[in-house]
C-alpha cells in the first residue's frame, strides 16, 4: 500500500485523473487500475468494495458491460455517469447525465436534478461559467421543488461572481437571504452579498 499527496504529486494525480479526495486506487501489480473508491466509507462497506473489485465485481468495466442491456434505465444511467465522473472521464459522464435528463424529463426518479448539478459543478471546474449557470438554471426552472433547488440558486450567484459580474451576483445572494432567511446557507449568502458590495464600492472609487 502506498499513500500519495495528490496536491503535491500532481503528475501521478493527473495520470490517474484524480480530482476528488480521498481517492483510494485498487491497482494491479503493474500499476494498471482495477477500480477506485472516492469519498469516505465505513470500514465494512469499504472492504466489501475492495473485495468486489478484486473479484471483478461492481467495477467500472462491469458496469460498462451492463449498459448494453440496461442503458435505457434512468437509475442505471445515473450510476454509470457517477462512475465515469469518479474516474475523471468527464466527457463520458456528461453524455450519460444528459441521457438521463432525456430519459426522465419529469424527474420521476429524483436523479435528474442531481445529474444537472453534477454537470454544473463539472462546468465550473472547467471554468465554463455560462454552461455552469445554464445547468443550474435548468434545475430552478424545471424542478423548483427538488432538493437541489437551493444549491442551484446559489450556484447561479457563484457563476456571476466568477464572471466578475458583482451586481448580478449580489442580487442573487440577497434574493436567497430574503427567500430563505432561516436556511443554513443564508449567512454565507449574506457574506457573499457584502463582498460583492465592497467589490463594487472599490471599483466605483477606482
Amino acid at each position: 500500500m502506498a499513500k500519495l499527496n495528490a496536491e503535491k504529486d500532481t503528475v501521478t494525480a493527473q495520470h490517474y485523473r484524480v480530482s476528488g479526495y480521498p481517492t483510494i486506487m485498487v491497482l494491479q501489480p503493474d500499476g494498471a487500475e482495477i477500480d477506485r473508491i472516492v469519498g469516505y466509507y465505513h470500514a465494512p462497506e469499504f472492504m466489501g468494495l475492495v473485495m468486489d473489485y478484486l473479484g471483478g465485481r461492481r467495477t467500472l468495466a462491469a458496469v460498462q458491460d451492463s449498459e448494453k442491456t440496461m442503458g435505457e434505465d434512468p437509475a442505471f444511467v445515473f450510476r454509470l455517469a457517477e462512475r465515469y465522473y469518479e474516474h475523471g472521464l468527464t466527457d463520458e459522464a456528461k453524455t450519460r447525465y444528459l441521457k438521463l435528463a432525456a430519459l426522465d424529463p419529469g424527474n420521476k426518479t429524483g436523479l435528474v436534478d442531481d445529474g444537472l448539478m453534477e454537470l454544473a459543478f463539472m462546468s465550473r471546474k472547467a471554468k465554463n461559467y455560462a454552461e455552469d449557470r445554464k445547468y443550474a438554471q435548468t434545475v430552478l426552472e424545471k424542478y423548483p421543488d427538488s432538493d437541489q433547488m437551493k444549491s442551484a440558486f446559489l450556484e447561479v450567484g457563484v457563476t456571476y461572481k466568477k464572471q466578475n459580474e458583482p451586481a448580478k451576483a449580489q442580487k442573487i445572494f440577497l434574493d436567497y437571504v430574503k427567500r430563505f432567511p432561516d436556511d443554513g446557507d443564508a449567512p454565507w449568502a449574506k457574506a457573499q452579498a457584502d463582498t460583492m458590495a465592497a467589490w463594487m464600492a472599490r471599483k466605483g472609487h477606482a
